[in-house]
């Protein structure tokens, strides 16, 4: 019989493949497309130990603190860059923590326990949406109002005031993000971000595997029927979209190893069988 881990792992090896083939087909930077494969590795190994950890006592709730204390620390002793802190440099790294933590954070709400804190997760939102960082507590946000929708259409006692509540207020609070950060954004990043204008400019292999990458990404996490990953592909969903509008890295085809490590942990996360899950009650 299958693992119910297989899917995802397939079709997520599988969009950073394509994905790295498009940075090496448009002519991206020697090291891009290698470095991406890394950090969706590095990624996997992180969401498959901290799924481990969220079932043990305590466990989600103390990964859940210290990703909500990361994102304060970027806040607090972060690289400031064109006016917003959304870095940390680690030795001669600089990494995004909030597009590595959301996706853990997303798995974290939505699993059995995480349910009953969820709104837990309107901390780690406020601080990312006064980074600023629009289009990430934008993806955030969208994810977190699914997972609700996704908890209110299973439970039998459907729409509750706190889901609604917490739905409204993770939207307000990316309006806030959207608000701190303004319309404006800097000329995009090459290879990282602008990536669609890239495929176009490359031709019709180069646009084939932009589309395909985003394709097999959304497959892959919706592939096992769990609530996390419904929650998870919203996000990245919404990631695409920041993508193309904003300048915002795009996940998966772009390069960069924020986003790639965030994939391959949601990617780890769900290959991971949840042995509470028929347990599981949506309350």
């Amino acid at each position: 019989m299958r693992a119910p881990g297989a899917a995802p792992l397939v079709l997520g090896t599988l969009a950073v493949t394509t994905g790295a083939t498009f940075l090496w087909n448009v002519g991206a930077l020697p090291g891009m497309a290698s470095r991406n494969i890394a950090s969706f590795l590095l990624g996997l190994v992180l969401g498959w130990a901290v799924h481990h950890l969220a079932h043990r006592r305590f466990g989600a709730e103390i990964l859940f603190a210290v990703a909500t204390a990361t994102l304060l620390l970027v806040l607090i002793t972060g690289t400031e860059l064109d006016g917003v802190k959304r870095w940390l440099a680690i030795g001669p790294i600089h990494l995004q923590p909030a597009l590595i933590l959301s996706p853990l954070l997303v798995a974290l709400v939505a699993s059995r326990e995480g349910r009953h804190w969820r709104v837990a997760v309107l901390a780690p939102l406020a601080l990312i949406a006064i980074q600023p960082d629009a289009a990430t507590s934008f993806a955030l946000a969208l994810s977190v109002a699914v997972l609700m929708t996704d908890a209110s259409r299973r439970s039998a006692r459907g729409w509750s005031r706190r889901r609604i509540v917490i739905a409204i207020l993770s939207l307000s609070l990316a309006i806030l993000g959207l608000i701190l950060a303004g319309i404006q954004t800097p000329p995009p990043v090459a290879f990282v971000e602008g990536t669609l204008g890239i495929a176009v400019l490359s031709g019709p292999l180069a646009v084939a595997l932009h589309v395909a990458a985003v394709a097999l990404t959304l497959a892959a996490l919706v592939s096992r029927h769990r609530p996390a990953g419904t929650a998870l592909a919203a996000y990245f969903a919404a990631s695409f979209v920041a993508a193309i509008f904003w300048a915002f890295p795009m996940p998966v085809v772009g390069a960069g190893p924020a986003h790639l490590i965030g994939f391959g942990m949601a990617i780890g996360w769900l290959t991971v069988a949840d042995r509470s899950a028929s347990q599981t009650k949506f309350v």
